[in-house]
């Protein structure tokens, strides 16, 4: 009779080559699609790659459609979100009016509520919380999971504000922030450059400024860098097919994730406001990560424009 370990050890061994048998089919497979795509028309085989990298940037970035479905349908309508009629809100509003009561010096109602909200919904980027780069909750949603990002937090804040008559308090966002207005009063982190909002029933959208669109993109650093490089790679394979030289993809990868490092270095510079103006590692990353790109095409036109082997 077998002993245990050497049940357990069999086990562990069918499923080692299990295992290694799944990988060898991935890799095939891959290769055979790899050869497939070689063999389409110019035309076709620029659409595939399009849609392939399309689709692995959308699950990338919004890995739960469902909720970026719902998310565009909250673009369209913000006011939606805002619920002042939440079965939560008589105590919330009974714990603000003991938070104004009890502080010294006395907190004014606006302020008041901006404390609560940052007190008792702790930040959370969406990406962590909802998984998706961006999602704007409902204010239920909101106090149901007691954790979000500036955006939920405005919403919840705007809900309480219209609860305690303040019929005016409504979302003011740029490509970076969300937060809060109530007549000409801001708060929650105003920002000067307002891209998103509500004027006379009106939605007003703007393009952001210069400074807004590169404090928007350092905020990158904060981003699962997994799911960069997911995109960064997958592009960089695309654009290499069909070359198969791997030790040449290897190279370009290593260049492209060398500027991937050095740009992570900006944005981590610029959220920390060390470069505010100016800084070398912005265009550096640019040109290792471009670079690399260019390369991978460059020897892509070399293996299109070499004559094919005879064929036996």
């Amino acid at each position: 009779m077998k002993g245990e370990g050497e049940e357990a050890g069999c086990g562990s061994s069918k499923l080692g080559v299990h295992g290694r048998s799944s990988v060898n089919r991935i890799i095939t497979s891959g290769a055979q699609f790899w050869r497939w795509l070689e063999a389409q028309r110019p035309l076709k085989r620029g659409s595939i790659k399009v849609a392939l990298l399309a689709v692995v940037v959308l699950f990338t970035l919004y890995p739960n459609p469902v909720l970026l479905v719902r998310q565009l349908g909250h673009y369209v309508d913000t006011e939606s979100l805002i619920q002042p009629n939440l079965p939560a809100m008589p105590e919330i509003n009974r714990d603000i009016d003991q938070l104004i009561a009890t502080n010294t010096p006395a907190l004014t109602e606006l302020k008041a509520v901006e404390r609560f909200v940052y007190r008792r919904i702790p930040y959370q980027y969406d990406w962590h919380g909802w998984w998706n780069l961006d999602y704007w909750p409902t204010a239920a949603e909101v106090w149901e999971r007691k954790r979000e990002d500036c955006d939920g937090r405005a919403v919840l804040a705007v809900s309480i504000l219209r609860a305690r008559g303040h019929a005016d308090a409504r979302l003011v966002a740029n490509l970076q922030h969300v937060w809060v207005a109530v007549g000409t009063n801001e708060l929650m982190g105003p920002m000067a450059d307002k891209n998103f909002r509500r004027e006379g029933g009106k939605t007003i959208i703007t393009f952001p400024a210069l400074k807004t669109l590169l404090d928007s993109l350092a905020m990158t650093c904060k981003f699962p860098a997994w799911r960069v490089v997911l995109m960064l790679v997958t592009l960089l394979a695309l654009v290499f097919h069909p070359a198969e030289d791997t030790r040449r993809f290897a190279v370009l990868c290593a260049v492209m994730l060398g500027g991937y490092a050095v740009f992570l270095d900006w944005c981590m510079r610029r959220t920390d406001r060390e470069a505010a103006g100016f800084d070398w590692n912005f265009p550096v990353a640019a040109v290792l990560i471009l670079g690399s790109l260019v390369m991978a095409w460059r020897g892509v036109r070399g293996t299109l424009l070499s004559p094919k082997p005879p064929q036996s």
